[in-house]
């Protein structure tokens, strides 16, 4: 028997994510980035919830350039279900939710472009200080689960594709400039002049259709950490454990500083 598929109206205005907490440390729902983390190191994400989130100076300089970026008119979701309807072309930024598994599963990606009431891109974006064209699984598998949530919300996701840009951290952006930068990244994947846009702005694009089969898979195996089936798998990767700020008192880690 094939399952209905819910009205993505209904999903949107329903939207009330009170939950009783089921799962490890107490969560009601678990965020699509802890997935994502858990690729990339599972005790990682364990510290961070026990020891709780330590600032650095990466981490602030991609959150500040990261909002200004997508910074976005904030609509009630009523405006927004409308605008989705009747705007023939629409840039926004919502939160996602569904059941995938045993997991309530939640997250914002930056930006989902609509045409039509179609969703054709959902774009996120990655600052980095290395190396910009290097595409890191813990990433990709991020945005897939969001395409896969936008998916279960109800949306018509057969002609979406997901795209995953990496951009060079730079210093001598103007905030008129970052303002701009959606539309200058839509337009781009509209004109498929992707390959300017990133020689002008040291920035890599990862494009690729939607399908649900991946996301599905990562977020089965990441489950039975939250229902607490097992214990953290921590890396067998020093080198992440090195930068790592959490690597003085995570029991795991492979590279403990001298105090």
């Amino acid at each position: 028997m094939i399952a209905m598929k819910k009205d993505w109206k209904k999903a949107m205005l329903k939207d009330r994510l009170i939950r009783d907490p089921i799962y490890r440390h107490e969560l009601s729902f678990v965020g699509v980035s802890s997935i994502a983390q858990q690729y990339y190191c599972e005790a990682k994400v364990e510290q961070e919830y026990t020891v709780g989130k330590i600032p650095t100076e990466v981490k602030e300089t991609g959150t500040d350039l990261h909002a200004e970026i997508f910074a976005m008119e904030p609509v009630k979701r009523e405006d927004l279900v409308k605008r989705i309807e009747k705007a023939p072309h629409l840039a926004a930024a919502f939160r996602l939710y569904g059941e995938v598994g045993k997991l309530r599963v939640i997250g914002e990606p930056d930006a989902v472009v609509f045409e039509k009431g179609i969703p054709k891109w959902l774009i996120e974006l990655k600052t980095t200080r290395g190396d910009h064209t290097k595409l890191w699984d813990d990433q990709l598998i991020q945005v897939r689960i969001y395409g896969l949530l936008l998916d279960r919300m109800g949306f018509d996701c057969s002609e979406l594709n997901l795209v995953l840009i990496r951009m060079r951290q730079k210093g001598d952006m103007g905030p008129g400039q970052k303002k701009v930068m959606l539309d200058l990244v839509r337009l781009a994947l509209e004109k498929q002049h992707t390959k300017e846009l990133e020689s002008r702005l040291q920035m890599k694009f990862f494009v690729f259709p939607y399908s649900a089969s991946e996301p599905e898979k990562a977020v089965m195996w990441a489950q039975g950490y939250w229902l607490k089936a097992r214990e953290p798998i921590p890396t067998r990767n020093a080198s992440k454990c090195k930068p790592c700020e959490y690597n003085q008192v995570c029991p795991y880690s492979l590279h403990k500083p001298n105090l």
